[in-house]
């Protein structure tokens, strides 16, 4: 009896030992939005994987726009600074958990700021969840989308819907009756529109003919432009010359003005006399030349024909 005492009590020990070094860590959630489905004793799990349960849900004191969540994960969790908390949804049953993604490899441990508080694992929005939150919106637009539908197939619509039907009918009957037209009438476009390319091909060729005589033409205009700004300003220079000759002419003759009009009066009646005396001793040097050109003995020794004649 005693050996199955001691041994029931070391068997509860050890269990015991078991399930305190086994006990869950504790970490806390808040969520902004809706947690409808999740209850205490719901799942959490870690990509997937059961890691815990959810072990406490109310509405937090401190502030009424979030729900506090308190899970309890298995030690050994790796969970990280940027592990993110969300809402998943078991199939079409609307029963809710808690699935905990991200961390990485080298992330660090999520730690508590104080010894009072519990590590806080940070929420985010899941899709599903955002699309349950707006399900009574979308069902009511789905209740007026079918009132309105119901409207749009009325007997009237229904019949005006037959009548088209039967006009499209007809029209299709009408296309396969007249096919072959069509077929030329296509084969016509077809040729039309070869002979529109042509013509783009042709105005191209033309446009880029004309384009190279402009250009060429355009050069040629600016290299006579160029002459006659060169020409131009030739001309410019030549006229400031005649302008400066012209000003230093009147100031010769605004110098010179008094022996000018001397010689005008008395200098010029002067010269006239001395120019046609000049012309006068001119002429008779002229005739003087000539008679020594023609007998020169005659003009150094007189007339031979007296002979000579003694003293």
């Amino acid at each position: 009896m005693l050996v199955l005492v001691a041994t029931i009590f070391g068997f509860a020990v050890w269990l015991a030992k078991v399930e305190f070094e086994a006990a869950p860590k504790q970490y806390v959630i808040y969520f902004y939005g809706s947690v409808t489905g999740l209850s205490i004793g719901s799942p959490v799990r870690y990509r997937g994987v059961p890691v815990g349960s959810v072990s406490e849900i109310a509405i937090d004191p401190t502030n009424v726009e979030r729900i506090r969540v308190i899970a309890e994960v298995a030690d050994g969790t790796p969970i990280k600074q940027d592990t993110k908390a969300s809402l998943g949804f078991q199939g079409i049953t609307g029963v809710a958990y808690i699935l905990l993604s991200g961390g990485t490899q080298h992330g660090k441990t999520l730690e508590a700021k104080s010894s009072k508080e519990l590590p806080e694992i940070a929420s985010e929005s899941s899709g599903l969840q955002a699309v349950l939150e707006k399900a009574p919106e979308i069902f009511e637009k789905v209740i007026v989308l079918v009132d309105q539908l119901t409207q749009l197939v009325d007997d009237r619509n229904i019949k005006s819907i037959s009548s088209t039907l039967d006009n499209l009918h007809n029209l299709s009957k009408t296309l396969n009756d007249r096919r072959d037209s069509i077929n030329r009438i296509l084969l016509l476009g077809e040729d039309t529109i070869g002979g529109a390319s042509q013509v783009v091909e042709n105005l191209n060729r033309v446009t880029a003919e004309f384009s190279t005589r402009s250009s060429k033409l355009t050069d040629d205009f600016s290299d006579v432009m160029k002459d006659v700004r060169t020409t131009l300003g030739e001309v410019h220079n030549t006229a400031q010359s005649f302008s400066s000759l012209a000003v230093k002419l009147e100031n010769v003759v605004d110098e010179n003005r008094i022996a000018i009009q001397d010689f005008a009066t008395g200098g010029l009646y002067e010269l006239t006399q001395f120019l046609a005396e000049a012309r006068l001793l001119v002429a008779g040097l002229t005739r003087l030349s000539k008679q020594i050109e023609q007998d020169p003995s005659r003009f150094l020794f007189g007339d031979a024909q007296k002979g000579f004649e003694a003293k």
